[in-house]
């Protein structure tokens, strides 16, 4: 998972320096990467992995003048709904 991450971050870094409304757009074997907007700018992409074990994982990202975002991922597990005791008015 580092070694995604060091990717998804170099291919960011790497768009930075390309002109604007460039996407970078690849896909391999076991991963895939879709970046589009203004480079250095703000951008919106995703990318995706299949782990060893054989299960998918992705991540939608954006990434502007408030820093890198994750919109959307099925990486880290979601919590559990705290369950709050239901109270009654006396």
């Amino acid at each position: 998972m580092k070694f995604m991450l060091l990717v998804a971050l170099a291919l960011v870094a790497h768009s930075a320096a390309r002109p604007s409304d460039d996407i970078v757009d690849f896909e391999l074997d076991d991963h895939e990467q879709e970046q589009e907007g203004q480079a250095g700018r703000a951008v919106k992409g995703e990318y995706s992995w299949t782990a060893p074990d054989g299960n998918e994982y992705f991540v939608k990202y954006e990434a502007d003048r408030f820093g890198y975002r994750v919109v959307e991922d099925n990486v880290v597990p979601k919590a559990p709904e705290a369950e709050h005791p239901e109270f009654e008015d006396d």
